[in-house]
């Protein structure tokens, strides 16, 4: 490996800019004052290793904001955790990446929904997960195997990216051709039978074009006995005219799950109030998930989770001059799940029965099937040109998606046809998670047809007054057309079609002062919406209901320290969300939701990513954030004014860092934290907050490498996902060995 030798001094640079040393002193070399005097530290950078990518924690840019750029001239938040943090930590899933992003939590299968629910700020973004800038909206739980970078954008961004996206979104950067050759294979090995295998190939195709390939198996228990996470997939690519003014990649990415899902453990309710609040004659339950966190509940030979992923994309790019660059993106995808589970539930033989391992524990069916299909095409225009003293980088767009969801509602009966299935009850302490009960196939009720279609014009400029001066203005204009037809294959008349457009423009704005190349400063203002049929299925009320409107205030700053290795950033923001919809309930009348809700989220981010010396990185954040429900309308209780939003913690952190002792040993941990969360909004029933540590240690030598990670090294209870009738614990105490071989 090549290596570019510097010398530097770690604390005296970061003195140069009072703001940086203030808030990250510590983590750059915990110093006792900003004044301290050290003996000067050799560093040194490498250069970029066999695929392509720098062996840092530092991302070189992003490409949330649609087209590839330094994170300094981005004036909102962004996180991006690179392919080095997620090989040390061997974070094989899009939520195990997710974890060293502040403000980020997760529903547990919301609805009998299944895969990754994530939230943001307090905020759903479930319908805000995107895959090269592509929306990536459907039901899977996605792997990491050909992902190159996850990027998060916080605060609203329909500017760029059309409805949704009020705490943000998540992009995932796929894995990319380049020039040059890689065969790299890696197998894992761990605990709860968990078994592993990965490859990764890169050709290069004479002078200016490449394929690669990377292809992934895994099977795997888990700490809850029961509970299996098994997945194959392929990605194949291939880019043609690298460098080059015309460049053309053709990818595809096929990928499978065939699980057996975990709805976790039930909560252990006090007695309530009308008003939902404990009573004081309240003796019995915690209002926490029952202390059963490696006990599976469900029904392992007859539960199963089948998700199969399908995308194909085309990207032509075309530089019709020195200043200008045109880009067509195309994407189809082919999304299909079937989730057949069960969920845990309490059932007390009487209102004075304590938690015992005798309580019965009920199972309900959760049945979901839906074909989903996404259609876009995406056509930019970036053009870099000069008006007098002025400087413009302009990013011009249309976007034309159609989006197509087939939601088939099923029954189960039980074997004669003629009552439904009734799945056997177990016991808290001695669970029965064996065997099948004597139910036929599913069968179907009614199915929910969805269209929805995009057109959207957009169009952003950012204008460098002078050297020191940026500002930042765009604007969209979406026309977001949704229909739902509804068949019920047990009623005698079909129900109208519903649907409505809706017509929004989305503004971003900002203002960027960069005194020089290593401090960014911005205030920042960017709007979303979220329409009634945002997740497809439009009611007879949504199809009167205008949409959701958001807001996000943001004063940040950006430093890249220590010759340019590592970065730091700062913000202090308010997300809010002005009109939110709500259910006003009238007896035989149809009426769109209230629209006067409103809930908002205060905070600040401090994130730290890069190194620190040759041989010490680091990848660290912590979020405080206040977030409130201000307003309810409707037969919502007015109590919960002033209460917590669900799954919305006061405060998220992660810490993760690692040493190189030597040419071939290097060590590494970390930990997450996380304040306590409600399950909804009358902050009664609650998961606690937790702090749990992980560690690594991995040995190099020449192509060979041995890489161990530890999670969970304490074995500390904690819940990962959450929803309103359980939770999901995270795992325990688990150990994976990983083995790599590059030729």
């Amino acid at each position: 490996m090549r290596e570019i030798h510097k010398k530097k001094t770690g604390v005296r640079h970061l003195a140069k800019y009072p703001a940086a040393a203030a808030l990250f002193g510590v983590v750059a070399g915990g110093a006792q004052a900003a004044d301290a005097v050290l003996a000067p530290v050799e560093v040194t950078a490498p250069a970029a290793n066999k695929n392509g990518t720098a062996d840092t924690y530092k991302a070189p840019t992003v490409s949330v904001g649609r087209t590839k750029q330094d994170a300094r001239d981005v004036p909102q938040s962004v996180t991006s955790i690179t392919q080095q943090v997620m090989h040390d930590q061997d974070a094989n899933t899009l939520k195990e990446a997710l974890r060293n992003a502040v403000g980020v939590t997760f529903n547990a299968a919301e609805g009998g929904a299944s895969g990754d629910g994530v939230r943001i700020r307090g905020f759903a973004a479930s319908n805000d997960l995107y895959l090269d800038n592509f929306r990536d909206s459907a039901q899977y739980n996605r792997d990491t195997f050909n992902t190159d970078t996850v990027e998060v954008l916080r605060g609203p961004a329909s500017m760029l990216y059309g409805r949704g996206s009020t705490g943000g979104i998540v992009n995932q950067v796929s894995k990319a051709p380049f020039r040059g050759d890689l065969n790299q294979l890696t197998t894992t090995i761990g605990t709860d039978s968990y078994y592993r295998a990965e490859g990764d190939f890169n050709r290069s195709i004479g002078e200016s074009s490449a394929a690669r390939l990377t292809v992934m198996g895994q099977k795997a228990g888990s700490f809850r006995e029961g509970a299996e996470l098994n997945r194959w997939g392929v990605a194949p690519s291939v880019k043609f005219g690298i460098g080059e003014p015309t460049e053309i990649t053709l990818s595809y990415l096929h990928y499978q799950e065939d699980n057996v899902p975990d709805y976790g453990v039930p909560y252990y309710r006090k007695a309530t109030t009308s008003s939902n609040r404990p009573s004081s004659s309240s003796i019995h339950g915690t209002d926490t998930p029952i202390d059963r966190a490696d006990t599976f509940y469900g029904l392992k030979d007859f539960d199963s989770e089948k998700t199969q992923t399908d995308v194909l994309s085309a990207i032509v790019q075309h530089q019709l001059a020195p200043n200008m660059v045109l880009k067509n993106s195309t994407r189809y995808g082919q999304y299909d799940l079937d989730l057949r589970a069960s969920a845990p539930g309490i059932s007390f033989a009487n209102t004075n029965e304590a938690l015992s391992d005798k309580t019965t524990i009920t199972r309900g069916r959760k049945l979901r099937q839906r074909d989903q299909e996404i259609i876009s095409n995406v056509t930019d225009l970036l053009w870099d040109f000069e008006t007098g003293t002025l400087r413009h980088n302009v990013l011009a767009g249309v976007e034309l998606t159609r989006e197509k969801l087939l939601s088939t509602g099923r029954t189960q009966l039980a074997a004669g046809g003629k009552t439904s299935c009734a799945l056997p009850s177990t016991t808290v302490g001695n669970p029965i998670t064996s065997g099948v009960p004597n139910c036929n196939e599913p069968i179907k009720t009614g199915e929910s047809e969805s269209t929805a279609d995009t057109l959207a014009f957009y169009v952003q400029d950012m204008i460098d007054l002078n050297p020191q001066w940026k500002m930042l203005l765009g604007a969209r204009f979406d026309r977001f057309k949704a229909q739902t037809e509804n068949r019920s294959f047990t009623a005698s008349k079909a129900a109208d079609p519903t649907g409505r457009t809706d017509n929004v423009w989305s503004w971003r704005t900002g203002l960027i002062y960069q005194p020089d190349q290593q401090q960014s400063y911005y205030i920042s203002y960017g709007t979303s919406f979220n329409p009634s049929a945002e997740a497809y299925s439009t009611d007879p009320r949504g199809a009167m209901t205008d949409p959701e409107k958001n807001a996000n205030y943001e004063i940040g700053a950006k430093w890249t320290l220590l010759e340019g290795d590592l970065a730091l950033r700062a913000a202090l923001f308010r997300t809010v969300k002005t009109n939110e919809r709500q259910t006003d309930i009238e007896q035989g009348v149809i009426k769109p939701y209230l629209l006067s809700g409103k809930r908002h989220t205060d905070g600040i981010e401090l994130e730290a990513a890069g190194r620190i010396s040759d041989k010490w990185q680091v990848f660290a954040g912590v979020a405080l954030m206040d977030p409130v429900i201000d307003k309810v309308a409707g037969t919502s209780p007015k109590e919960q004014e002033g209460n917590m939003p669900d799954n919305a913690p006061r405060y998220t952190a992660n810490l993760w860092t690692t040493y190189q002792i030597d040419g071939n040993w290097k060590v590494g941990g970390g930990a997450n934290a996380m304040g306590k969360r409600y399950t909804d909004l009358n902050n009664v029933v609650n998961l606690p907050s937790f702090v749990r540590w992980d560690a690594m240690a991995e040995w190099n030598q020449r192509d060979l490498s041995v890489q161990l990670n530890v999670y969970n090294v304490f074995n500390t209870a904690h819940y990962e996902g959450l929803y309103r009738g359980f939770a999901v614990p995270g795992t325990g105490r688990a150990a994976r060995v990983t083995v790599g071989y590059k030729f």
